[in-house]
């Protein structure tokens, strides 16, 4: 089920068996402390120590062009942030006035989180109350409980911003940012098995697009905007987190 978009929120889902309670926008883990040592010794003190995550993502060589592909922006403690862009270097403008976004990961292991950012550049912003904020809808909620899935139990993420009938429309001729988004690590995260196959990384963050594959999709008039008369495709860089504590 779709919501209504909101620039920054708080997500739930149910605790993973062995995982800590997801910091999705709450203050940091506190640290506990334990009894002093026996035997006269100094004090001793054991924190929880909060998750690290890492985003592991190979940076777009460039093509296809066009192409919507991932970059990273910054990285804190157990949240890492994306642009999701727009590449365009075919010298002819990309005109569209919607786009939707889906990626799949394992919500006991990857979360949507609280950074939200629409480029308000293209098609306008979300919630700036004017009569041409595009609409725009996310089941981030659904998602990270785990009441969207596919059949293997990965969660499928869900996003859309359109255009109003009778609003402008986007033009990009560049390199451009379509929405910024976190994604947060529930739990410590191994990396892939064997090494060198991120497909197998437990937490792999997966950009998913193509008939009856996905919905990353830039659209004009509710049809996909075609370059040398294909569908923009979406590339991911292999991503995927890892996290230790």
């Amino acid at each position: 089920m779709f919501r209504t978009w909101t620039p920054r929120r708080t997500t739930s889902r149910p605790p993973a068996s062995g995982s800590r309670t997801a910091r999705l926008g709450a203050a940091p883990i506190l640290a506990a402390l334990l009894l002093p040592a026996c035997g006269g010794h100094n004090k001793s003190e054991n924190r929880i120590k909060p998750i690290q995550a890492t985003l592991n993502l190979d940076a777009f060589p460039g093509t296809p062009d066009a192409a919507v592909f991932l970059e990273k922006v910054s990285t804190t403690g157990d949240l890492v942030t994306v642009d999701v862009r727009l590449h365009n270097a075919t010298g002819n403008p990309i005109d569209f006035d919607a786009f939707t976004l889906e990626f799949t990961y394992d919500f006991n292991l990857v979360q949507v989180g609280d950074v939200f950012s629409v480029n308000g550049a293209l098609l306008g912003d979300c919630n700036a109350g004017n009569p041409c904020d595009p609409l725009c809808s996310d089941n981030a909620a659904d998602a990270n409980r785990g009441l969207s899935v596919d059949a293997g139990g990965r969660a499928h993420f869900v996003m859309g911003v359109a255009a109003k009938s009778g609003c402008p429309a986007a033009s990009v001729s560049a390199d451009t940012t379509l929405v910024t988004l976190g994604f947060v690590a529930a739990s410590t995260i191994s990396g892939p098995v064997p090494p060198n196959d991120p497909s197998k990384a437990p937490g792999r963050i997966a950009l998913i697009a193509g008939p009856g594959n996905g919905d990353c999709e830039i659209l004009q008039n509710v049809a996909e905007v075609l370059v040398s008369g294909q569908p923009i495709p979406c590339t991911d860089g292999n991503a995927y987190l890892t996290a230790t504590n």
